[in-house]
């Protein structure tokens, strides 16, 4: 009688067990059914884009890489976003998901600020931190020309390290109500000069810079004088911006 005793413990946990593990299948089974389901109902149905007029919405969509039916749970916003940014004309991107099944695409474009030379009379669009935009254009739209520097880069590159004075002088001078920039190189030397319009008027005038040195000094010595410059014969030279001179060209 002891030992059938014993054995009815044993075989009660041995039940146990089996009913514990077939518990835990039953379990897993139901969350495997539930991640199946959710992944049909989380699906990506539709992706939104806004902010687009440059980049088309084939590019911008084939570079986010979301496409309809992909889990809206496992999509990689950043790795998106990134790759959007690598677009030339994009200069942010912001990718979020709105639940139950749309992704919002957010794009923020660059503009274009200066023609540069990519090649003789090759002219490339580029934007105010140097980077191009385009490839090269057969009409140049009336934008600063920058020149005297190295060749730029095909589209979704930078302007080397040489434009970065030119475009420092770009940057200080938007905006300036007394002038406008028509051109802006380096000479054989490597000094900086421009062609700058008075305004209001036509006035055309050539401007030396001289080095990289004080660049948003030198453009408000310009700013200050160019409304008392009455002819286009001259150099307005603002090398040492507290003593601009005006001299005769040539």
């Amino acid at each position: 009688m002891a030992g059938g005793e014993e054995e009815k413990p044993a075989r009660a946990g041995r039940r146990r067990r089996r009913w514990l593990t077939a518990a835990a299948l039953v379990a897993v089974v139901a969350s495997a059914a539930t991640i199946i389901f959710a992944a049909g109902t989380f699906a990506v149905d539709r992706v939104h884009f806004s902010g687009l007029h440059r980049v088309s919405y084939d590019e911008a969509h084939e570079a986010a890489g979301i496409r309809s039916g992909d889990f809206m749970g496992t999509l990689d916003t950043g790795e998106a976003e990134q790759a959007l940014e690598e677009l030339p004309w994009v200069a942010h991107a912001r990718v979020r998901r709105r639940w139950p099944a749309t992704v919002d695409v957010n794009v923020v474009e660059r503009t274009g600020a200066a023609i540069a030379l990519a090649a003789p009379d090759s002219w490339v669009l580029i934007d105010i931190e140097g980077r191009v935009l385009t490839s090269p254009l057969f009409v140049l739209p009336e934008h600063p020309r920058l020149s005297g520097i190295a060749a730029a880069p095909g589209p979704g590159g930078f302007l080397a390290g040489d434009a970065e004075a030119l475009l420092t002088a770009l940057r200080a001078a938007h905006g300036q109500p007394e002038f406008v920039v028509a051109a802006l190189w380096r000479d054989q030397r490597g000094d900086i000069r421009a062609r700058v319009r008075q305004q209001p008027g036509s006035l055309m005038l050539e401007v030396t810079l001289g080095d990289e040195s004080a660049i948003g000094a030198k453009t408000a010595a310009i700013a200050a004088v160019i409304g008392e410059i009455t002819t286009s014969d001259a150099i307005l030279d603002v090398s040492v911006p507290h003593l601009p001179l005006i001299r005769p060209s040539g």
